[in-house]
């Protein structure tokens, strides 16, 4: 790293001054969208500067409120009018999501004397990582541990992880914690599920328990025993993306079967129907069964999704144009 007058700082340390996850800005640096000011060439970490703390809180803003991949780029690339219009679009939900959060903002008894730390997450979108993650809870009896969502909680965020040994799908938040010991959950989707979407919520863990609270409501989280996949570990060892392809969600038919994928210099096609799409990287064929595509395709947020393609055998990264935060890994089939 050569010397500048600017300071480089890590991208965990830049995740959290900008409010993003390291996984959102690693989404983003693939866009194009929040690019590092530095990539060391032997271990690619990323490094960035405090410079690009504008441009980040921008995007973390701008995802916040459910904008579309291409209107946060033409409020970042355009000239300042064009941005405050676009912005200026959306002023009304953001009022509206302040007042929410400012009713919310209320006193949450916190448990700073527990072995374990706690977190507070926005109600609404713990819902929703819910709802994006359960497509991929298992349902096979062999594996009863995958019937459960994986929950996370570390000082920084909470993860939620769900998968069927077919699709893998993960989702990080910020959260604010307490002082205390990282912990981990395996939790029915039940449970999950019907905890309040409104306001704030503290999850809180003790030894071999773990309960939701919010206002003066305690929910307790039914627990599914046995050890959950190392997900991380699967992430870590996917093989480099060849293909990428940045496309409409709607792009998989409702039809049942096998589906055939081919992106390649001519395009994309799905069944042999061709599919507006962003091809970069090599020619690529690639099938999977519909249903198992089209439910990990429904998680997604937003009108956009970008495709990483390693090989046909190996599994295909699913993100979120809208959220980085959220990852999918769908299985290939043989054609």
């Amino acid at each position: 790293m050569t010397d500048s007058a600017e300071e480089f700082v890590t991208i965990g340390a830049f995740a959290r001054s900008s409010g993003l996850t390291p996984s959102a800005l690693r989404f983003y640096d693939d866009c194009a969208l929040l690019v590092p000011a530095f990539i060391d060439a032997k271990s690619g970490y990323r490094y960035y500067t405090r410079a690009q703390s504008k441009r980040a809180n921008i995007i973390r803003q701008l995802r916040e409120i459910g904008m579309p991949l291409d209107q946060v780029t033409s409020a970042l690339e355009g000239d300042g009018a064009a941005a405050v219009e676009i912005v200026d679009r959306h002023v009304e939900e953001l009022a509206t999501r302040a007042r929410a959060a400012a009713e919310a903002a209320v006193s949450i008894r916190r448990m700073f004397d527990e072995t374990y730390c706690t977190a507070t997450v926005a109600a609404a979108e713990f819902a929703s990582a819910v709802k994006r993650v359960a497509s991929a809870v298992g349902t096979s009896e062999e594996f009863p541990v995958l019937r459960g969502v994986l929950v996370e909680v570390d000082g920084t965020a909470v993860t939620l992880t769900a998968t069927d040994r077919y699709r893998l799908s993960t989702r990080s938040l910020v959260a604010q914690s307490s002082p205390g010991a990282p912990w981990s959950r395996v939790a029915t989707v039940g449970s999950l599920e019907v905890v309040p979407a409104s306001g704030t919520l503290v999850l809180t863990a003790t030894d071999g328990a773990m309960a939701v609270e919010s206002d003066d409501t305690r929910h307790e989280v039914d627990l599914v025993d046995g050890d959950f996949p190392d997900w991380r570990t699967i992430m870590d060892g996917l093989a480099p993306t060849v293909t990428r392809v940045v496309v409409q969600r709607d792009f998989v038919p409702l039809d049942s079967g096998t589906l055939r994928i081919d992106a390649g210099p001519d395009g994309l096609t799905v069944e042999g129907v061709a599919v507006p799409a962003r091809i970069t990287g090599s020619e690529m064929t690639v099938f999977f069964d519909a249903a198992v595509l089209q439910a990990a395709v429904a998680s997604a947020v937003g009108p956009d999704l970008m495709l990483d393609i390693a090989a046909p055998d190996h599994p295909m990264l699913v993100r979120s144009a809208v959220d980085g935060a959220l990852t999918t890994l769908v299985m290939p089939v043989l054609g």
